[in-house]
């Protein structure tokens, strides 16, 4: 932590003086207009700033359309043109291009992840899946390769599991749930594949408890039982949480889910197990291994007598979905990656609100939009009274990606530009399908380093190592031949030349009318030097500082 805190307080030394910036700086027009704008502005008529934000929240990054007629879904003045609701709704109907594939000759997954990001149109389910991947985790790090496949196991399981994940992402939280429960990936990640009431001989034992205990605490409730703004109930008497589930309802829940294994012709035998994994199909229910007793599970619910794995698994999971703490659990996850860490009650419940409303409970359509549309995220900028702990870290990912878009590059397929973007992203702590725990990358509730209760869960991931690989992804993308011997070519003359016009328009686009006075005046200074070298060098330069400043870095 002390390492962290000493780079957060580095990171800051460009351009976190303050929310305002100096009191004897005057702020630079951009941000005089964009606070100007922040009255007018709506959802359906959005400013400039505002639409940058929104894309920033439900994009891989920000595009303009520059000089096209009609400017392209999923631009900037595209957003302008037709307000916040209908793009959302553009968004919510575009399918993928394509799949993520598990194919030997197909590139890796975090390459193909990073491709889609990068330049694929179904920006948002692309960015709801990964937020959903990071909740519900499963990794290519915790599927072993089997000799008795003709493919590639970790690779087709997440395959499988990414489509699965995109395919939900605006269905409804219940679906998805049963989708994930399963899914071979998941079976195999969290041992409830070939997980068993009997042993070979026949006789009763207890099944493995790892999926339920991480369905339970993971995926849908949490650890405390949450009021639906999102904040712990505490015990009157004791004044500890009180606890969303017992251990003898996770040994309940694992009962109820036994009895799952891969896909075959046939189930095994009472007892036995099936060997050669399936991961192309969802896993079938074998009823001579299921507990078939009633389970009590939570509420006081208990599951009906000698029922089968699939009615057993039909009454846990809608007892689960049904749970008060379903709502503000997922609601407040998914508003963090989208938004921010740190919500505030009552914007996490109108979000859960809406998750919970009754008829249409878990609609993640509409659980999406009403974390975008929220007061919180729209404006030219955060509420004044919640800017100092507002926005989120990028991830590494979201670091990448935002900066290569803005930058519109061209990709070679042929050199595999995923690949090297994919490989960035891992070396600055986050390597794409390849978790290294059920916990996921970070944390959701993680602190930020040197904050008052604050939640930070990316700075989980910043240390002395990661904080100086993202200087050198920058520095390589700009100044090396790296991104253009990987396919990755980027046309400057589309950045401004001059000095002046160049640090307005960073602070137009990348940082959407918040660029501190302090960063521009450095911005500046740096860009007159002698030393800053040839025009070209100047706007790397000025790229690679912006980038590098927590302007840019944390997204608000």
């Amino acid at each position: 932590m002390l390492r962290r805190t000493a780079l957060a307080v580095a990171l800051c030394a460009v351009s976190c003086t303050g929310a305002d910036g100096p009191p004897e700086q005057s702020p630079p027009a951009e941000q005089v207009l964009g606070e100007a704008q922040q009255a007018v502005d709506s959802n359906e008529t959005p400013g400039e700033a505002n639409s940058i934000r929104f894309l920033e929240q439900s994009s891989f990054g920000p595009r303009l359309a520059r000089t096209a007629t009609t400017p392209p879904v999923g631009t900037v003045e595209h957003v302008m043109a037709v307000g916040i609701p209908t793009s959302l709704t553009e968004q919510f109907a575009l399918q993928p291009a394509a799949q993520f594939s598990g194919a030997d000759t197909a590139p890796d997954l975090g390459a193909q992840f990073f491709l889609r990001a990068v330049a694929g149109e179904d920006q948002l389910r692309l960015r709801v899946a990964f937020a959903l991947s990071q909740i519900m985790v499963a990794s290519q790090l915790g599927i072993p390769e089997s000799t008795r496949t003709a493919y590639s196991d970790p690779k087709t399981a997440m395959a499988g599991y990414m489509n699965l994940l995109s395919s939900h992402a605006f269905g409804n939280f219940r679906d998805l749930m049963e989708a994930v429960t399963k899914s071979p990936a998941m079976g195999r990640y969290l041992d409830m594949v070939n997980n068993r009431a009997f042993n070979g001989a026949g006789n009763p034992i207890d099944p493995n408890e790892n999926y339920a205990r991480e369905m339970l605490q993971l995926f849908t409730l949490g650890l405390h039982k949450l009021n639906m703004n999102g904040t712990v109930q505490y015990d009157t008497v004791t004044g500890e949480p009180k606890p969303a589930y017992t251990e003898a309802q996770v040994q309940a829940f694992a009962s109820t889910l036994s009895g799952w294994t891969y896909k075959a012709a046939a189930c095994p035998a009472k007892g036995g197990t099936i060997t050669t994994p399936d991961y192309t199909q969802p896993m079938m229910a074998c009823d001579v291994n299921h507990d078939k007793g009633s389970k009590q599970l939570l509420r006081n619910f208990s599951t009906t007598a000698n029922a089968t794995a699939q009615v057993h698994l039909t009454e846990a999971l809608d007892n689960v979905f049904n749970d008060p703490n379903v709502p503000p659990f997922i609601s407040k996850q998914l508003i963090q990656h989208l938004v921010t860490s740190n919500p505030t009650p009552a914007y996490v419940k109108r979000v859960a609100t809406v998750f919970a409303k009754e008829g249409d409970r878990g609609n993640l359509k509409e659980v999406v939009r009403a974390i975008l549309e929220d007061t919180e995220a729209r404006g030219a900028q955060p509420p004044q009274t919640l800017r100092p702990g507002f926005g989120h870290l990028r991830s590494p990912a979201l670091f990448i990606t935002n900066t290569v878009r803005w930058l519109e590059p061209t990709l070679d397929l042929n050199k595999d530009p995923g690949n090297r973007l994919s490989t960035w992203s891992k070396s600055l702590g986050q390597w794409v399908t390849r978790s290294p725990s059920v916990f996921s990358y970070y944390p959701p509730n993680a602190p930020a380093p040197d904050t008052d209760g604050l939640l930070g869960p990316e700075f989980a991931i910043l240390d002395t190592a990661t904080v100086t690989a993202r200087a050198n992804f920058v520095h390589e993308f700009l100044y090396s031949g790296m991104a253009a011997n990987s396919g990755i070519t980027v046309d400057y003359n589309l950045v401004p030349s001059d000095a002046t016009a160049l640090v307005d328009w960073l602070g137009q686009y990348w940082l959407h009318g918040t660029m501190d006075p302090a960063l521009r005046t450095r911005l500046l200074s740096a860009l007159a030097d002698p030393n800053a070298g040839p025009v070209l060098r100047r706007k790397k330069l000025a790229l690679y500082l912006t980038s590098l400043s927590p302007s840019f870095q944390v997204q608000r």
